[in-house]
C-alpha cells in the first residue's frame, strides 16, 4: 500500500494533538508531559515515559526520533475514545488503501473539471507536479498529497515524514507534508458536493465516448453514491478508464465508501503516504 485513509477523533485532534504539536515544536518535553497526563492508553503513556527519560531541553529534535515515530504513528493514524482514565485508542472501521498514484489518479478524476484522465502521459505529469506542490482547491486530492487546510501553527514535515516532502510558509499560510489531516466539518463539506462531482465525470465521459447515453451510467453512479452494493457489469469500456474500468469503477466505490462513512460518523480524515510508497520522488 501506497497511502492510508483513516477516520480520525475531530475532537481529539483539536483539542489535544494540534496543541501537543505545537508545543513540540520547542518545548518537546514539556509537551509530552502535559499530553501524558491526558492519556489512558498504556502504549502510548510508556513512549512518552521512554523519551522523558532521555530527552533535552528543546524541540523535537532534543527526543529519540524511534518511539517519537511510534507515538506520532499511534496518536494521528488510530481511532481515540475518551474514557474514564483519559484518551484510549478505540475500535474503528477499516481505513482506505490504495497505492498512491492510483489514488491520486482517481481523486484528481472526480475533483477536477479538466483533468486530462484519458492521456496517460499527460495526467501523469499532472500527479508529478501535484505530489511536488499540491494545490488547496482540489478537495480530497489535496489530503491525498498531503496539503494542509486549515493552516497548522507548526510545520507539519517536520513531526513526521517518511518520504521527505514538505513546505512550510507562514506568510503564504501553506504547509503541506507526507502526511496530513481535515476536521468533520470539511469531510462533510465534500460527502455533500460528492454526488455533483461525480455526476459530472459520467457526463464528461460520455461526451467524449460521444454517446447519447451511458448504458451503465446510473448503476455506476448508484454504486459510487452507496446506493447499491456491487458496481454493474460494463458492457461499454469507459474511454477513460481504459482497459481496468471495471477496476476503477469499484476503487473509486470503496474511496467515495469510506469518505462517507467519516462524514456520516462525524470524524476527520488523516492521510498518510507510507515508505513502501512506489512513486519515484
Amino acid at each position: 500500500m501506497d497511502v492510508v485513509l483513516r477516520p480520525i477523533s475531530d475532537r481529539f485532534f483539536h483539542e489535544h494533538l494540534l496543541p501537543f504539536f505545537r508545543r513540540a515544536m520547542g518545548d518537546a518535553p514539556g509537551a509530552l508531559e502535559a499530553l501524558q497526563e491526558q492519556l489512558g492508553d498504556g502504549q502510548a503513556r510508556m513512549l512518552c515515559e521512554r523519551m522523558l527519560s532521555t530527552a533535552l531541553p528543546g524541540g523535537v529534535g532534543s527526543v529519540d526520533a524511534d518511539p517519537w515515530a511510534d507515538l506520532v504513528d499511534r496518536l494521528v493514524f488510530l481511532h481515540w475514545t475518551e474514557g474514564p482514565s483519559g484518551w484510549e485508542v478505540g475500535e474503528a472501521d477499516a481505513g482506505y488503501a490504495d497505492g498512491w498514484d492510483e489514488a491520486l489518479h482517481l481523486a484528481l478524476m472526480v475533483e477536477e473539471a479538466d483533468y486530462p484522465y484519458s492521456d496517460a502521459r499527460a495526467s501523469r505529469d499532472v500527479r508529478d507536479r501535484f505530489r511536488f506542490r499540491p494545490r488547496e482547491d482540489v478537495g480530497l486530492a489535496s489530503l491525498l498529497a498531503g496539503q494542509w487546510e486549515p493552516f497548522p501553527e507548526f510545520p507539519p514535515d517536520q513531526v513526521f515524514a517518511t518520504q521527505g516532502r514538505g513546505e512550510y510558509s507562514p506568510g503564504m499560510r501553506y504547509a503541506f507534508a507526507d502526511w496530513a489531516w481535515r476536521p468533520a466539518r470539511k469531510v462533510a463539506h465534500w460527502q455533500v458536493n460528492l454526488p455533483r462531482k461525480l455526476e459530472r465525470l459520467l457526463a464528461r465521459e460520455q461526451e467524449r465516448m460521444k454517446l447519447p447515453s451511458l448504458p451503465e451510467k446510473d448503476e455506476v453512479l448508484a454504486y459510487w453514491l452507496g446506493r447499491q452494493p456491487q458496481p454493474p457489469p460494463l458492457t461499454v469500456a469507459f474511454s477513460g478508464l481504459g482497459p481496468r474500468a471495471a477496476n476503477w469503477i469499484r476503487e473509486l466505490g470503496a474511496l467515495t465508501a469510506h469518505l462517507r462513512g467519516a462524514a456520516l460518523a462525524k470524524q476527520g480524515l488523516a492521510a498518510l503516504v507510507t515508505k513502501g510508497s512506489g512513486v519515484r520522488i
